[in-house]
């Protein structure tokens, strides 16, 4: 059977949990699965590029809401200018003065960003960051993981499955294939092995 779309994913754990009777809760493993790959994976893939503006006078920017983790962070221009990371106690000391300015430095407050001085005009700011895994739905039927690696969609949710069937038993071998699974993906998408070298001439 094949797995490339998130019918056929349903049926496959249907399949392999052999039970005619789970279509109602086969979508809840599917999203408790994303929701542990999420916090497991850590692929090339997950890297998402965005831009943020700025508004003048207003020291926060939204971040997006399938941001997982912050890789990068800059100010877009003639130069780019990284930002530095400080706590929010610190933002808040350093620019209690609410000076204005082209930002240097921000925090992360809840889903924001807070940036230190307020900004002076509007910038664009580049957000490179670790982006969640786009939910499988009725209307969003695969993803880039189904697409490379629907072992790990299988696995995950198979593991989702076993406290609601109560079966214990088999926790250990849809653990240890999950767990390949999700290594595989870290290793070997990040690093390929190459020893590839620039020479000089």
């Amino acid at each position: 059977m094949s797995i490339t779309t998130y019918a056929e994913l349903q049926a496959s754990v249907a399949s392999w949990l052999n039970r005619s009777d789970l279509s109602a809760i086969i979508p809840d493993l599917i999203t408790l699965a994303e929701t542990q790959l999420n916090i497991d994976l850590n692929a090339r893939s997950m890297e998402a590029r965005t831009t943020l503006a700025t508004v003048a006078g207003t020291e926060t920017v939204t971040l997006p809401t399938d941001m997982l983790d912050m890789r990068r962070l800059q100010v877009v221009g003639t130069y780019n200018q990284p930002l530095s990371y400080r706590s929010p106690d610190e933002i808040g000391i350093d620019y209690a003065a609410n000076t204005s300015g082209q930002p240097v430095v921000f925090t992360v407050i809840g889903g924001q960003l807070e940036l230190g001085p307020t900004p002076d005009a509007v910038y664009s700011l580049e957000l490179i960051y670790k982006q969640r895994l786009p939910a499988l739905s009725d209307t969003n039927t695969s993803n880039w993981l189904l697409a490379s690696w629907p072992n790990a969609y299988l696995y995950a949710s198979l593991l989702a499955a076993m406290p609601f069937l109560m079966n214990d038993a088999r926790l250990a071998t849809w653990g240890q294939l999950y767990q390949q699974a999700v290594d595989g993906i870290n290793g070997i998408d990040w690093y390929s092995g190459s020893t590839m070298k620039v020479i000089a001439r």
